[in-house]
């Protein structure tokens, strides 16, 4: 491909899909840092992809796929903290984000949508990804079984079991 041709369908796939991702990295490493860090790396890969000439059948399952993968190796790669070892840092450096101040309005979640994503992160992981990316991100059931390595009839009955396990979590 063409480097300019390269440029505006790497532009045009950006502009497209970066705030979606950065959404679900967001959500899944709860650190605003990491998680513009870890939709950098996703769209360095894809421009390599891209000047490599490999064929990308489906740009946003790809996308998914690789930014749930450097998710897992992020926490694979995490220390974990202890509470005294919180306590005992002197510094200001601390493993975790104070609310950002400067968030856009769009994102505040009403109290309805607040307790819809708790009662989501209740869920098994399995559930709850397959919702997350079936409703937040709207990816089709051929996508997010593109981006998890299964078949869109597994799916599909998982996000029906897990929308029918969010129900009995509001019905009890």
């Amino acid at each position: 491909m063409e480097v300019h041709n390269i440029k505006v369908k790497f532009t045009e796939v950006y502009e497209k899909e970066s705030d979606p991702l950065f959404r679900y990295c967001l959500m899944r490493v709860s650190d605003r840092d990491k998680a513009i860090d870890i939709v950098q790396d996703i769209f360095a890969e894809l421009w390599k992809t891209y000047n490599t000439s490999e064929e990308i059948k489906n740009e946003r399952a790809y996308l998914f796929t690789l930014a749930r993968n450097k998710i897992i190796d992020w926490y694979r790669k995490k220390k974990s903290y202890s509470l005294d070892a919180l306590l005992e840092t002197e510094d200001t450096e601390r493993p975790f984000d104070s609310p950002d101040e400067k968030a856009h309005p769009d994102i505040i979640f009403s109290a309805e949508a607040g307790r819809v994503l708790e009662a989501i992160e209740k869920l098994d992981p399995t559930y709850r990804d397959v919702l997350y990316l079936r409703f937040t991100e709207d990816l089709s059931p051929q996508e997010i079984a593109s981006v998890l390595g299964s078949t869109a009839s597994i799916v599909s009955v998982r996000i029906t079991r897990g929308l029918e396990k969010l129900r009995e979590q509001f019905h009890t």
